[in-house]
């Protein structure tokens, strides 16, 4: 249907609305109210809910539109809860629409319902300028492209071609918010849970039209920055990754065109909040180059101390995604330099193991062993730091070490029930402590450890076999010491060496 058409609301039968009461709401015509924004001599089309955490909506019958311009102002009283009010369109039979409502607490959202299954395109997002509850909301649909304005200004835009046309309605929706004794007993008695008034709704089809408007804000300079902005933040909230960077984009481009007269250089045209959070939609998206040169240019800002600690944690895992170990070792030093004079320093065991791995991807086992014992000293819960030190040091030859650390991150796993990664550790453990003789402390911890995992992990011939061959260190038996009244002295006589006798003369017989 192509035509411009305006609700009339002085009769039902003019109105175009399948005005109909049920149990749930109340729906009528009545004068306008005073509110700000709407005309006190004309009628409105009303809407009641008569209870919370509910949804009602009133439809147009025999008007189909595909591409049209939509505008429509209503206002809500919102005195007794929180509600949100708005228009449906390209309604069908089968339970699909569109709803863009605005609530009750100065937020709007824009939702794509498939067979009774709604799918937000737009997350409640900040509505600036919505006046006393009251609202002047216009839509322009073209083809998949949605675009939003509240007051005059464009708040949002979205694209989605999974309803291609239908009808119009008015929605009121009340939310179950949890309210003291006093909100209770004030509201009790009222008849409705929150109410709203349609005070005027327009639509043009015409495909002149349409296309006019369209082709006026698709990417027009007249959109604000804040807006995109906060539009990006609600699309990457829902995961909307690369809408919310092509936000970021629309809003630089449309920048560098408006000042191109000023002789703005490239970077001017870019803020460091955007750029640090067009970086972290980059990353999201797997585009790392883009993103590494959005957090250079950021850090290259004059920045504060806190924007600065973000964007170097940025910038760390954006090399470490991209490999960049050389990168790495040169860029964490520092930055965990500056992690150690804040007083919340939390992420600093993350960045010594981050370190060690880049040093161990690079080869250099021994700057890795430091760094992730460094990180196991820091947060000695982390098993997976100290298995990661004993890789390293095994690496340099220092065994001993590797078993200490085996052991500690086979004790904490232990200690934290996770057993499998104590099941990954153990081979590795049996193979380093394999007929090692130990010092005494460190010989019984190894043989707890293997006692201890026999009893909470599966059967393992290797793990029983090294438990039973341990030999525990041999007591060592107290020396007595004498005391002064055991003590004896023994005198020790002297040896007396016997003289050793003259050997007999020999006879000499002489003959006569």
């Amino acid at each position: 249907m192509k035509e411009k058409w305006i609700a009339d609301f002085t009769k039902p039968e003019k109105s175009c609305f399948d005005i109909k009461p049920e149990i749930s709401y109340n729906a009528y015509l009545e004068k306008g109210s005073s509110k700000k924004g709407t005309l006190p001599k004309e009628k409105a089309l009303f809407l009641g809910l008569k209870k919370k955490n509910c949804m009602a909506w009133l439809e147009t019958v025999h008007r189909v539109y595909v591409d049209q311009i939509i505008e429509a102002r209503f206002h809500f009283d919102n005195s007794e809860g929180y509600c949100a009010a708005g228009i449906m369109f390209r309604v069908t039979g089968q339970g699909s629409y569109y709803l863009a409502l605005i609530s009750s607490k100065g937020y709007f959202r824009l939702d794509a319902v498939n067979n009774n299954i709604p799918r937000p395109l737009i997350g409640w997002t900040e509505a600036p300028g919505l006046n006393d509850g009251a609202a002047n909301l216009k839509m322009i649909a073209c083809g998949e492209h949605l675009i939003l304005f509240l007051n005059g200004k464009w708040i949002a835009e979205a694209y989605d071609a999974s309803i291609p046309g239908g009808h119009l309605g008015f929605a009121l929706v009340s939310y179950d918010v949890s309210c003291d004794l006093e909100d209770t007993l004030k509201n009790a008695g009222k008849e409705y849970t929150c109410r709203a008034w349609l005070d005027f709704l327009s639509v043009d089809s015409r495909a002149g039209a349409v296309e006019a408007e369209h082709k006026k804000w698709d990417g027009s300079i007249e959109i604000g920055a804040e807006s995109r902005f906060r539009l990006a933040e609600s699309l990457a909230a829902l995961n909307y990754f690369d809408a919310a960077h092509n936000q970021i984009l629309k809003t630089w481009k449309r920048r560098e065109e408006a000042i191109k007269s000023v002789m703005a250089t490239y970077t001017e045209t870019r803020n460091r909040k955007e750029l640090f959070f067009a970086s972290r939609m980059a990353s999201q998206l797997g585009r790392y180059a883009a993103a590494e040169e959005y957090i250079n240019v950021c850090l290259s800002m004059c920045i504060d101390r806190a924007e600065e600690l973000n964007a170097c944690a940025e910038k760390a895992k954006i090399l470490s995604a991209q490999n960049k170990y050389g990168d790495l070792v040169v860029f964490l030093p520092d930055y965990i330099q500056m992690m150690n004079v804040e007083a919340d320093n939390a992420d600093i065991p993350s960045l010594y193991a981050l370190l060690g791995h880049a040093h161990w991807n690079l080869k250099n086992y021994k700057a890795a062993a430091a760094a992730w014992d460094r990180a196991f000293n820091l947060d000695s819960n982390n098993g997976l730091y100290a298995a990661s030190a004993a890789k390293a040091f095994e690496q340099t030859g220092k065994k001993t070490e590797a078993l200490q650390h085996y052991v500690d991150g086979a004790q904490c796993f232990l200690k934290q029930k996770d057993y499998a990664e104590l099941a990954a550790l153990v081979p590795k453990l049996l193979a380093a402590g394999k007929n090692k003789r130990l010092n005494s402390g460190l010989d019984s911890k190894f043989a707890a450890v293997l006692q201890s995992a026999i009893k909470v992990l599966p059967a393992n011939n290797d793990l029983l076999t090294c438990a039973t061959e341990i030999k525990q260190p041999k007591p060592v038996k107290a020396r007595k010491v004498p005391t002064k009244k055991s003590e004896k002295k023994v005198i020790k006589k002297p040896t007396v060496k016997a003289k050793a006798k003259p050997a007999a003369a020999k006879k000499t017989v002489r003959k006569k």
